[in-house]
């Protein structure tokens, strides 16, 4: 065989075994065969091509190995490029992404476990939460499935543009899943690869404007109405009638609980911030039979095993509940927590005072989970499940309050006054 007629010798980057590699790709050729052997080079089976340690030596070595045979193209090296040519598992490089979702690739090798685990670290020393750390895990990890050639610490700008794209067109995920990608992204690179600059420019999804589905007064009382079991409509009830998240309500321990002070303590709500919200009549009448027949001994709502309830078995107590209600339209636990502040600005009750029993930091992020006119000035008490107040707050144009509902340590109920006529039947 004429040595001129040899094809070139492509090399890339390549990790192999959770060891950085260089790749040499060449059409089947004894003579290449032979030259890939003399520079040290094995046959990896995983990525269908020869490789060996990315060292100055070994670079060396194959250029030694392949003078006057063959043209060696390291622009692979230089740009630090995914294959362009070869195959993986069977399949060309080039096609892997289009053949397989990012669930059916391959395992996470050691270096990128390594980088996620590092990740995870730096996650829990800024004490972000619980359900925030997995969120960036998975994204992150994504990420690196996308790119399974390449280092974590190679992925470029194109590269994590090129995976934003995948999402936004081929899954056709939300613009809140795009923004979580951007922010977990930025979190790997930022501060725990220390390269800023690398994701300074990577783009983020437009804002939208979405109003929350909110249930009427009377659908959420046909929805408490058909919930049977005490323990159950005690739970939909004080989420409703204090506005609570999902993971607060089951979070809720018993001394949490003030009734004296028709007060619910949230500690270590979203953000890892705690409040004071409302306790209603209604809802520590049902909560006085609930624990009188329950006995719960730390947590408010216990489950089986003696921690706290879980999260899915409240949703599915919802569902069934407003399917038995017979109302279709769109809602999940969260929406009594919309409910709940809907029904207050409906009747009149200021904006910065729901913001407070929301535990929002802003008033704009009130606003978002409102789909009625805000800060209107109070006509008539609103109506939802809540305690009867002797006294109650009007508002003047600038926000400040003319009667301070903060008395003697006592938080007031403010705007609170009746309820509705089908809320109200259900206290007897």
């Amino acid at each position: 065989m004429d040595k001129k007629s040899v094809d070139p010798v492509l090399l890339e980057q390549l990790v192999h075994r959770g060891q950085r590699c260089i790749a040499l790709r060449f059409p089947f050729n004894p003579l290449s065969i032979a030259a890939a052997k003399q520079a040290g080079a094995k046959w990896s089976q995983t990525h269908r091509c020869w490789y060996t340690p990315n060292t100055p030596g070994n670079l060396k070595a194959i250029f030694t190995a392949f003078k006057g045979l063959a043209w060696v193209d390291m622009n692979g090296l230089r740009n630090k490029a995914p294959a362009a040519v070869g195959t993986m598992h069977g399949l060309p490089t080039g096609t892997v992404a289009k053949t397989k979702t990012l669930a059916e690739r391959q395992v996470l090798n050691p270096v990128q476990q390594h980088a996620l685990d590092a990740m995870r670290r730096k996650l829990e020393i800024a004490r972000y939460g619980e359900r925030s750390i997995p969120v960036y895990l998975n994204t992150t990890k994504q990420l690196f499935q996308f790119h399974p050639e390449k280092h974590p610490n190679d992925i470029r700008t194109e590269d994590i543009e090129a995976f934003q794209h995948h999402l936004a067109k081929e899954r056709k995920v939300s613009n809140s899943t795009l923004n979580q990608a951007v922010n977990a992204i930025r979190y790997y690179y930022v501060n725990v690869v220390g390269d800023a600059k690398r994701v300074s420019a990577i783009e983020r999804p437009r804002k939208e404007t979405k109003l929350p589905h909110v249930l009427s007064e009377d659908e959420v009382a046909s929805i408490l109405r058909n919930v049977p079991n005490l323990k159950h409509r005690c739970i939909l009830l004080l989420i409703y009638s204090a506005g609570l998240r999902l993971s607060e309500v089951i979070g809720l321990e018993l001394t949490d609980i003030s009734p004296e002070r028709g007060q619910v303590l949230v500690r270590s709500g979203k953000g890892r911030k705690d409040r004071v919200t409302l306790l209603s009549q209604k809802a520590f009448a049902t909560l006085q039979d609930y624990l009188a027949q329950y006995k719960p001994k730390r947590h408010l709502f216990e489950g089986v095993d003696g921690g706290p309830y879980s999260p899915r078995s409240v949703q599915a107590i919802f569902h069934r509940a407003r399917a038995k209600a017979g109302i279709t339209k769109p809602a999940t636990v969260h929406t009594l927590r919309h409910c709940f502040a809907t029904h207050l600005i409906e009747n009149g009750t200021d904006l910065r005072y729901i913001q407070a029993l929301l535990g929002h930091a802003s008033s704009k992020t009130t606003e978002t989970v409102t789909p009625s006119p805000s800060r209107c000035i109070p006509t008539s008490p609103p109506k939802p499940l809540a305690r009867s107040a002797a006294h109650w707050t009007t508002w003047t144009s600038d926000g400040r309050a003319l009667r301070n509902s903060i008395r003697s340590g006592r938080l007031y109920a403010i705007g609170i006054l009746q309820p509705s006529p089908e809320i109200a039947a259900m206290r007897q």
